[in-house]
């Protein structure tokens, strides 16, 4: 596994697309091989690095970088929210980035430079349902560069795939929960293994631009030990599992005035049944909007959850937009 570092090999093409990237796509193309160029997601945050030191930004109070929207950037755990600096408060350097990519942008780009080549992008925009994967499945065949997200790890078999290349893995690091390396580690680890089984000759190659982060020296050098020490003693002291028990409340509500009162409602019957203060009731002051419903989201840590949220089992059973996701 090798590790390219973007903000030293980029290509005029678009900062995404390093030059060594670019010499592995030719190669591959004249041997007639298959090159895939993964991304964890279709869609992502963006974050903030400086080009020359590498520093990624993270929130001062959670373990979290910090996602970039216009001028401010925001912590999507605790919301924190800070306006995009100037110079970068470690080198002092003027070279800021905002890093942001996604596999439409990719597969525009390289059916630009490459036009006589078969490009098949694989992700949920693409395969919905399973006659649209039997369809992609056909597809995938005659690919020669196949740009995919997780899904390419899950069910899908082709041969003479010649290289691999994670394109910013930094994006996955965005994800606002607390076992984010964690998956991270092993999606990786999981498109690698998958394979080098199956095609021994496949290169695996991993680009970004913070190449001395510890969770990506982990991936590349297959640190597991020193990746897992870290991890464990960073749950010990932020209290996460398996130091203690964690569940999520879901609440979802088409009518906003329902939603809102229902909302108030729950969170007073968990105040009221934590009378001595023991149990993290973190309360998330925003709210998101899909398909024209209300999310709201409330999260607990202690020690015995199921016992506390007893106190609202008649809710949770009456009403099935309430739920609770233990992790």
């Amino acid at each position: 596994m090798l590790l390219v570092n973007l903000s030293l090999d980029k290509s005029k093409i678009n900062k995404y697309l390093s030059n060594s990237l670019l010499k592995e796509i030719d190669n591959c193309i004249v041997n007639n091989k298959k090159v895939i160029l993964y991304l964890n997601k279709r869609w992502e945050y963006s974050s903030l690095i400086c080009s020359k030191c590498n520093k990624l930004y993270k929130c001062d109070n959670c373990d979290n970088s910090f996602s970039i929207h216009n001028d401010d950037m925001i912590c999507h755990i605790c919301n924190m929210k800070k306006k995009v600096p100037k110079n970068c408060d470690n080198c002092n350097s003027p070279e800021l980035q905002k890093v942001w990519v996604w596999t439409i942008q990719i597969e525009n780009i390289l059916k630009e430079t490459y036009k006589n080549i078969n490009i098949f992008r694989l992700d949920t925009d693409v395969v919905k349902n399973k006659k649209e994967k039997e369809l992609a499945l056909d597809m995938l065949k005659n690919a020669q560069i196949i740009i995919g997200t997780k899904m390419i790890t899950t069910g899908f078999n082709f041969e003479w795939v010649w290289l691999i290349w994670v394109l910013l893995l930094e994006q996955e690091l965005q994800i606002p929960k607390y076992n984010t390396t964690e998956k991270v580690y092993s999606n990786i680890k999981q498109l690698f293994w998958r394979w080098w089984r199956v095609w021994e000759e496949t290169r695996f190659i991993i680009q970004t631009f913070i190449s001395e982060n510890e969770l990506i020296k982990d991936i590349v050098y297959d640190n597991y030990k020193e990746f897992f020490i870290r991890s464990i003693n960073e749950r010990k002291l932020f209290n996460y599992p398996p130091f203690c028990e964690l569940a999520t409340i879901e609440y979802r509500n088409t009518d906003a005035e329902k939603w809102l009162k229902y909302i108030k409602k729950i969170k007073e019957k968990l105040d009221i049944n934590n009378t001595d203060n023991k149990i993290n009731i973190i309360q998330n002051p925003n709210y998101s909007k899909k398909y024209n419903q209300y999310y709201y989201k409330i999260i607990l840590k202690w020690d015995n959850l199921r016992q506390f949220l007893s106190c609202i089992k008649t809710d949770i059973f009456k009403d099935s937009n309430l739920i609770v996701i233990f992790d």
